[in-house]
């Protein structure tokens, strides 16, 4: 029965083709122009206030926000080698005063 199914689908003239096709991106449901106006009135916005303006999801903001290099709303800064280091250096010398500060006594010391 399966080897009859198959003679008369390889026999018919129909244009059945089971290939991929090119389907490119869904339309976005908006741009993120439209996102950016809503950042530049008032940047301190929580994603789900600009879901509810532009009539989407949080999720949906949420990648586009990433994709333009914003995380809730705000600009994601984009360091170079020197600033990461410099923040790295700021970083590790805070750590240390603040080991410093902290004397560490004997456990046997009665003068704590």
């Amino acid at each position: 029965m399966v080897n009859h199914a198959l003679s008369d689908l390889k026999n018919s003239k129909s244009d059945f083709d089971v290939r991929n096709e090119e389907r490119g991106k869904p339309p976005k449901k908006f741009e993120d122009s439209e996102l950016q106006a809503l950042l530049n009135e008032d940047d301190a916005q929580t994603q789900q206030q600009l879901a509810d303006q532009l009539n989407v999801t949080r999720e949906a903001v949420s990648i586009h926000l990433k994709s333009m290099g914003k995380k809730m709303g705000k600009w994601v800064p984009q360091l170079n080698e020197r600033q990461q280091e410099n923040r790295k250096m700021n970083y590790l010398r805070n750590a240390a005063r603040q080991v410093q500060k902290k004397v560490i006594f004997p456990s046997n010391c009665d003068w704590r």
